[in-house]
């Protein structure tokens, strides 16, 4: 294992440990090593996520979306922080980009249509959701949209669709 392997994989084990000023020192290191890792940056963004600095996440995010454009979970994670403090338009264009990818889980389409309706876009919303439940089993995207409270303006649309 190479040291900044080493370093990428004890960041991980102290942010999934709940360590978080471990972690983010360890991600800081790794990214002295390698400041073109889209990982690290990724795991520096769910650090500050994670601690509810969801702006100072958006930062780190982004450069990792930058390094690694084709990678959805990069932009799933940019645009769910994007959701998380309202900036529903740069939500909408970063679902919109993981959308148009092949083997978009349904999750990107539910929070796609999340960025929709709060945008008052019903019908566009309406097609996300339809898409989500076309990729999963019914269930799960029911599931995840009721009993989630940031999804409360998708379950008319969903109930209209089941």
């Amino acid at each position: 294992m190479t040291p900044a392997s080493d370093l990428f994989h004890r960041a991980l084990a102290a942010l999934s440990c709940g360590d978080i000023d471990r972690a983010e020192q360890l991600t800081r290191e790794l990214l002295g090593q390698d400041s073109s890792s889209a990982e690290a940056w990724a795991i520096l963004a769910n650090i500050y996520k994670e601690s509810g600095h969801f702006e100072r996440a958006i930062g780190p995010a982004m450069r990792a979306t930058e390094l690694e454009p084709d990678n959805i979970q990069h932009l799933n994670n940019l645009g769910f922080l994007y959701l998380l403090l309202g900036r529903w338009e740069k939500g909408k264009e970063c679902y919109a980009r993981a959308a148009a990818m092949p083997e978009a889980p349904p999750t990107i389409y539910v929070n796609y249509a999340w960025a929709l309706i709060e945008l008052g876009q019903e019908e566009a919303a309406t097609q996300q959701l339809r898409r989500a439940q076309e990729l999963s089993l019914e269930s799960r995207v029911s599931k995840m949209v009721q009993e989630d409270p940031r999804y409360q303006k998708l379950v008319p649309i969903l109930e209209a669709l089941t």
